[in-house]
């Protein structure tokens, strides 16, 4: 199996550098915040945090890439995770950005799958990593986690849905449009090239550079290299459809 510019492998990832202590803390707070365990008590919490080794990865690392063997669910603890497929012609969809708490990874026993994707960290990760059969036996042994893991599989096939659709009726502009108003913090759209951008809504960086030339022309937006500021919010609503 090759992975993309010959990042590392999962098996590559470095354990987290800290005094046991301070990693159980650690532990024990993502699980606190983490969905899946609501409403589990402080025992059950200590018994499911120890099947729980955590690792850190450097920006551009892939913790997965098609065609890896095993199964495991990783759940991020800090920063950022791209899972985005390849297209045969060398261009890259990108499913979806995910950011603290978010479980993903590769589970065929609870539906989840990661054939054919690539989970590449954004900026420095650190996550946990549950095994196949850590996953079933804390479900086994405590419903309302598989409940949960239930409930996020749901919203997950509903974002692809959503997704699916937008690249089906919805015209670039608008899609760009809305990407931007998604992506927005105080007004600002900071440290997204155009081609990954592009690799959000599944077209060309060519494409999203126009649309945003035509969005600047209107008064809409300003670009000043990596920085697009946000003029005109309501204007950037109707290029999006969501106008009311």
């Amino acid at each position: 199996m090759k992975l993309l510019g010959g990042l590392p492998r999962r098996s590559q990832l470095k354990r987290v550098g800290v005094r046991a202590g301070e990693v159980e803390r650690l532990r024990d707070r993502l699980l606190s915040q983490n969905d899946l365990f609501q409403g589990l008590g402080a025992e059950e919490m200590t018994s499911i945090a120890g099947k729980l080794p955590m690792a850190t990865c450097g920006r551009g690392q892939l913790l997965y890439a098609p065609g890896e063997t095993g199964e495991a669910l990783f759940i991020l603890k800090a920063g950022q995770v791209r899972v985005y497929r390849m297209a045969q012609d060398g261009r890259k969809l990108v499913l979806a950005t995910l950011g603290p708490g978010t479980v993903f990874g590769e589970m065929a026993a609870i539906g989840q799958s990661m054939t054919d994707s690539y989970a590449e960290a954004v900026d420095e990760c650190v996550v946990c990593i549950m095994s196949r059969v850590d996953i079933e036996q804390v479900m086994l042994e405590h419903p309302s986690v598989a409940l949960q893991m239930v409930r996020l599989l749901s919203n997950r096939l509903h974002e692809a849905e959503d997704k699916l659709e937008q690249l089906a009726f919805t015209p670039v502009p608008a899609r760009v449009a809305r990407l931007l108003l998604n992506l927005a913090r105080d007004g600002e759209v900071a440290g997204y090239s155009h081609q990954e951008l592009a690799d959000m809504i599944g077209t060309s960086r060519e494409t999203v550079s126009r649309a945003l030339v035509e969005l600047k022309t209107a008064g809409i937006l300003e670009i000043d290299r990596r920085c697009i500021r946000l003029l005109d919010m309501d204007a950037l609503h109707v290029q999006a459809g969501e106008a009311d």
